[in-house]
């Protein structure tokens, strides 16, 4: 029989991965290697004018915008995938924040475009990796970033459900913000290192 409120049988609830996290995950996988493939494949990178410092600025900032929209989007895209969780345990049920306004079909395109967003900013920076226009070292800021937004989509979820009780936020607060900080403060004090 399965436990209460899952569809899981007892005694394996330490093995259940949310299929949304999975999926993120392999979309942002799935993004590299397409910029690697992409990379090998033209043999080249992006088109470059024969300017240098210029050239060098332009790529730079586009390096930088691609980074700040792979971060943004995986954010979108897992509050996305992970959907709405609202329940009515009780008749007394109430949010700790009340959700934004949105309707199911622009959470939708909303989503959609996360998702295509950060497979197009994954695949132009690790093809700027390959060409060297983007600093591999820098990877180890954006890494931590990338979960970073992920939990952070998911904390934004959880504070947004109509729940009975605070006991869910609570576990969140006490077991998913201290993460989402540690890799926020690696990632500040990696870049300053990197400055």
């Amino acid at each position: 029989m399965p436990e209460p409120g899952t569809n899981m049988a007892p005694g394996r609830r330490w093995r259940y991965v949310p299929p949304e996290l999975v999926a993120v995950i392999g979309l942002q996988l799935a993004g590299a290697g397409a910029g690697v493939a992409a990379a090998r494949a033209v043999g080249g990178g992006p088109a470059r004018t024969a300017g240098g410092a210029v050239a060098g600025v332009g790529v730079r900032w586009l390096v930088l915008a691609g980074a700040v929209v792979l971060v943004l989007a995986v954010l979108v895209a897992a509050w996305w995938m992970i959907g709405d969780r609202s329940s009515s345990l009780s008749p007394s049920a109430e949010y700790l924040i009340r959700p934004f306004p949105v309707s199911p079909a622009a959470e939708r395109a909303v989503g959609r475009g996360s998702v295509l967003a950060a497979i197009v900013a994954a695949t132009w920076l690790t093809w700027a990796s390959l060409r060297h226009d983007f600093d591999l070292r820098w990877w180890s800021v954006l890494g931590p970033l990338l979960p970073a937004g992920i939990l952070a989509g998911f904390i934004w979820r959880v504070f947004t459900t109509r729940v009975g009780g605070p006991i869910g936020v609570g576990c969140v607060i006490l077991s998913v913000c201290p993460v989402v900080a540690a890799l926020l403060g690696w990632a500040v004090t990696r870049s300053l290192t990197l400055l």
